[in-house]
């Protein structure tokens, strides 16, 4: 079709695989996280001096049930995406580049791909981060013969002063589960509800009497879908997105009879069980304190990212190793960074600069008596001495000028800040209003 380009590496004899793996490396905020998605693609991103995508692809080399994977991109981030897979990746799975049009939505990647989709599938955002151990879902999945089966994270409890407020329900869910928190019943965007108020058919109350509705549980964008909900697409064309409109629809039709559904879907491996027809639709809930999954699509989120895996022991990802290198007489990389950082290769520190809580990437010179806390660096920065910053990204060969002073803010790739400036809160791209003009 007009549109689709594929490239394939390490092409060799394929192992039977139950599941397909599908990475939307196309769905992207590029607008919560300008501008560091301005020169890269979000699965690119470096968090902790890895790119997104290697959290997940090593994710699914543990789950050893799988040999390719799709990875669904834009034209204009194939070039980077395709240097990464052919270039840097080096693990045992086959990667397969696939293009889809610009503005696609994740319903009408699938669409796009059906042709090479031939069992059911795994579909991933390509901004989210997880240990998840992917045979535990995989096996919930098959137990109940799903149409969809989700990944929930529970959020942190609250302390019992917070608990006392109102929840804010802003780009919250209601997720209605069963009392195993097994099924999933209800699903609803709170932006959707009038006054937070939901409705519930007659039909899920009969089979499920004590549904528990949920407001604290984050869908991670981790999708294991059957093979026949394609169908449901193809019947569907105005179904842009999976999480916001096939999933709602396969999760209200559970409880209507089959003639309600457009299509029928295949017959379900599962046993009988309570509430049972031929579409299920599941969910597996991560307790807030059992595993690590985190959906990079905002700053504050990269930030969180940058900060949990930099400082290890939060997830099952290793925490990457101290550069083994020998340093430079007067380079003091060694000694300025606290233990809950990420440094990496050919970095060079001057005397008195002290690194807290931060994450700077390969070959950046930072001068002396620097401050740094809660920062990301990424390749090629240069500070120069007496720079003070506080939950600042700096993307790709920028340059501080010395005694520049920055706090809360963002320096786009390539820009120079001059010495001594002071900024807080801004966003600093080197454009001029005539050139957003």
């Amino acid at each position: 079709r007009v549109g689709r380009r594929s490239f394939r590496w390490r092409l060799r004899t394929p192992m039977p695989q139950e599941f397909q793996v599908v990475i939307l490396a196309s769905a992207n905020d590029g607008d919560n996280l300008y501008p560091l998605t301005d020169a890269q693609p979000l699965p690119l991103l470096p968090v902790a001096n890895r790119p997104i995508l290697s959290y997940q692809l090593e994710m699914l080399e543990r789950a050893h049930g799988f040999t390719e994977v799709l990875i669904v991109t834009y034209e204009s981030n194939l070039p980077q995406l395709h240097a990464y897979a052919s270039e840097v990746y080096k693990g045992p799975l086959r990667l397969e580049l696939v293009t889809v049009p610009e503005g696609f939505g994740s319903a009408d990647a699938l669409r796009h791909l059906r042709s090479k989709l031939r069992r059911d599938f795994v579909l991933l955002s390509g901004d989210v981060i997880t240990d998840l151990p992917f045979q535990q879902i995989a096996d919930l999945h098959r137990l109940h013969g799903a149409a969809a089966t989700a990944l929930f994270k529970e959020q942190q409890p609250r302390d019992g002063a917070e608990k006392k407020k109102a929840r804010a329900l802003d780009g919250a869910d209601f997720v209605g589960t069963d009392e195993k928190r097994q099924r999933l019943l209800h699903l609803e965007a709170a932006a959707d509800c009038e006054q937070g108020l939901i409705s519930v058919s007659q039909a899920l109350l009969r089979a499920y009497p004590h549904v528990q509705v949920h407001t604290g549980l984050t869908d991670a964008h981790v999708y294991v879908l059957a093979h026949w909900t394609l169908s449901v697409l193809e019947l569907k064309p105005n179904f842009g997105s999976v999480k916001f409109e096939l999933l709602p629809y396969l999760v209200r039709k559970q409880f209507l009879s089959q003639a309600n559904l457009s299509i029928t879907p295949a017959k379900p491996r599962a046993l009988q069980v309570k509430g049972s027809s031929a579409l299920r639709c599941c969910c597996y809930v991560m307790a807030h304190d059992a595993g690590y999954c985190q959906r990079v699509n905002s700053l504050a989120s990269y930030m969180q990212a940058n900060l949990d895996l930099a400082r290890g022991g939060v997830s099952h990802f290793d925490k990457a190793p101290e550069p083994n290198e020998q340093l430079k007489e007067g380079n003091f990389a060694a000694k300025s960074f606290s233990a809950e950082c990420a440094r990496g290769a050919g970095v060079e520190v001057g005397g008195r600069s002290s690194i807290k809580k931060s994450t700077v990437g390969p070959h950046c010179r930072i001068g002396s008596s620097v401050k740094l806390t809660n920062c990301v660096l990424m390749d090629h920065v240069v500070l120069h001495d007496k720079v003070s910053m506080s939950n600042v990204v700096v993307c790709s060969d920028a340059e501080i000028g010395e005694g520049a002073s920055l706090k809360d803010a963002q320096v786009a790739r390539g820009v120079t800040v001059e010495a001594g400036a002071v900024i807080k809160g801004e966003v600093v791209t080197g454009e001029t209003e005539s050139d957003q003009d």
